[in-house]
């Protein structure tokens, strides 16, 4: 259990796999996808870092670069603009759409000499400067306003209430685990618990939650062993609407007509909706099941003896990325769910 009952993410998604009727994982699928990114393994050409964009990440690795990590993060959810909008950012010559667009506002506040990073500018900053600091170059303001600005107020008075304004004295506290890092994520700060009820159990997919710890391992690694976390592939898969959507244009995720009937032309699923709930644990089961296939094909196959260990982690920046080269022929195939919430 995670906390008061709920299921922690990987057992959630077997939970939900297994109780579901909406997707069910492709044995055949999982295969193919566990020995093409074995390949990407053995000849380097998947992505080491989780740590992505090098051009807007911090490389400091130090406590500046945790708490640009969790500002980040706190807001990391629900990108895609509304019908006729745009949300884009630009920084140093470059244009950035998504998660990467809120990494490049962020930047041009810290060059503006704007204290973003401080615990007390986050916990007493107002809409009207948000919406400032995040509009896009076109004018539209960020997805989620209203939102964005209660999750930032949240963790800037939760920071100084119990971690001295600092994000870096939580991972302190999590003593080199990835799991006790989540729970201290999701007992402290309500804007990460991304929890629903299925068939009456309580799950978890902490999407956000599970990428603030991965996030703050890469950019503590080679700096700060305080971020060595023991247990770090103990964390799953970021389970969003772009990752789903991928892995069943692989194979590995089938999924129903009657799913494909509520996401279609553009529909949007409630959040804690079955159909969402389904979508989102099933990616989290499948990639579980490919590092596990995985791992039997590295002990046992001679063309991967010698490939390292591919955690869940990684399979998701594989499968995402994969996602986002592949874009065009992805979304003739396959729609991806929409779904507006702050969780993803």
């Amino acid at each position: 259990m995670l906390i008061d009952g709920v299921l922690g993410p990987a057992e959630s998604g077997k939970f939900i796999v297994e109780h579901g009727s909406l997707v069910k994982i492709n044995q055949k699928g999982v295969v193919k996808v566990a020995e093409q990114i074995l390949e990407a393994a053995k000849d380097g050409s998947i992505k080491e870092a989780l740590f992505l964009s090098p051009e807007l990440h911090p490389k400091s690795g130090d406590k500046e670069a945790v708490q640009w990590v969790f500002l980040v993060d706190t807001i990391n959810f629900s990108f895609w603009p509304d019908e006729g909008a745009h949300y884009d950012v630009s920084w140093n010559g470059k244009t950035y759409t998504g998660y990467f667009s809120a990494c490049a506002a962020v930047n041009k506040a810290i060059a503006a000499k704007i204290p973003v990073l401080s615990a007390e500018w986050m916990k007493n900053v107002t809409e009207e400067e948000i919406d400032r600091i995040f509009k896009s170059d076109s004018g539209h303001s960020i997805p989620l306003l209203e939102e964005r600005v209660k999750a930032i107020n949240e963790s800037g008075r939760v920071l100084l209430e119990k971690f001295n304004g600092e994000f870096y004295n939580c991972v302190m506290k999590s003593e080199r685990s990835a799991q006790t890092l989540l729970k201290l994520i999701v007992e402290n700060f309500t804007s990460f618990r991304d929890f629903a009820e299925f068939h009456n159990q309580k799950v978890s997919l902490l999407k956000r939650a599970q990428i603030l710890v991965a996030d703050v391992y890469g950019a503590l690694q080679g700096h700060d062993d305080i971020a060595d976390f023991k247990d770090i592939s103990t964390i799953t898969m970021f389970a969003d609407y772009r990752v789903p959507q991928a892995l069943a244009y692989l194979g590995a995720l089938d999924y129903s007509q009657e799913l494909l009937d509520q996401i279609g032309e553009g529909k949007r699923l409630d959040n804690g909706s079955a159909a969402e709930v389904e979508l989102r644990g099933a990616s989290i089961a499948v990639c579980d099941e490919i590092v596990d296939y995985m791992n039997k094909l590295r002990a046992t196959d001679p063309r991967y003896t010698d490939v390292r260990e591919v955690t869940a982690m990684e399979v998701d920046v594989f499968v995402w990325g994969y996602r986002r080269i592949h874009a065009a022929d992805v979304e003739k195939k396959i729609p991806f769910h929409r779904t507006r919430c702050i969780y993803y």
